[in-house]
């Protein structure tokens, strides 16, 4: 999964990586920087969530090209 700014625009990341952890080994979540504390907020939720720092890309926001690529950094890491 990727996030940035969770606190900011009142994201419910909490909720939805524990939603998912019951079937889940290990979740990998792409952590944009952020200003909010949204990486630390990610990697309070449990041992079994791996924080990835990243930069997105703000010149591919046109087509949601940035969260495709934010998704793949993710898989990657897998």
């Amino acid at each position: 999964s990727f996030i940035r700014n969770a606190g900011t625009y009142d994201y419910p990341i909490v909720e939805a990586i524990r939603s998912i952890l019951p079937v889940c080994d290990e979740v990998v979540v792409a952590v944009g920087a952020s200003e909010d504390g949204t990486e630390d907020l990610v990697r309070s939720i449990d041992p079994r969530v791996r924080v990835l720092r990243t930069t997105w890309d703000d010149t591919l926001r046109e087509g949601g090209r940035v969260l495709a690529e934010e998704t793949n950094k993710a898989l990657d890491a897998v």
